[in-house]
């Protein structure tokens, strides 16, 4: 029944590619609205380094000197359900504090996924999202991150 699944995993996922932060302000355009990830200056007290705001209200905050996110939408242009995205608030040599956007919930939440993973790629399915991390496959399903096997027939 597990090959069955993961037969089914490898058909429906979809695969993404990260998308970095390298401009002051980035908006992505969500089945919430425009999402706004903006550069801080000058770097607040708390540490704060990115406002993260949803049709221009407060969402998020990063931490790191940088980020980078996967959007579930393979599609240029079409809105997206959710993103996963990596705060690098540790530098650039230790693992990411993970989140996942989900804009597909009324309201949009914000989830934590992990504060220490070094995420390679992202593959979604309607009910889960299947992060690798060195080599590693995970899934994040119902707010738990696990281990998982990749599926079967799954491409990079």
């Amino acid at each position: 029944m597990s090959s069955i699944f993961s037969v089914f995993v490898a058909c429906a996922a979809v695969h993404s590619q990260a998308q970095t932060s390298g401009a002051d302000q980035v908006v992505v355009r969500t089945l919430a609205g425009a999402l706004s990830i903006a550069n801080v200056t000058p770097v607040q007290t708390d540490g704060v380094t990115f406002n993260v705001a949803l049709n221009g209200a407060h969402f998020d905050q990063c931490y790191g000197s940088r980020y980078a996110y996967y959007a579930d939408s393979a599609v240029r242009g079409k809105p997206v359900g959710r993103i996963i995205i990596e705060d690098f608030n540790g530098g650039s040599s230790d693992p990411a504090s993970v989140s996942m956007y989900d804009f597909r919930k009324h309201p949009p939440v914000v989830l934590s996924v992990s504060d220490r993973l070094d995420v390679d790629d992202v593959r979604w399915t309607d009910d889960a999202v299947f992060p690798s991390a060195n080599g590693r496959r995970h899934i994040f399903a119902h707010g738990k991150l696990s281990r998982s096997q990749p599926p079967a027939s799954a491409t990079p």
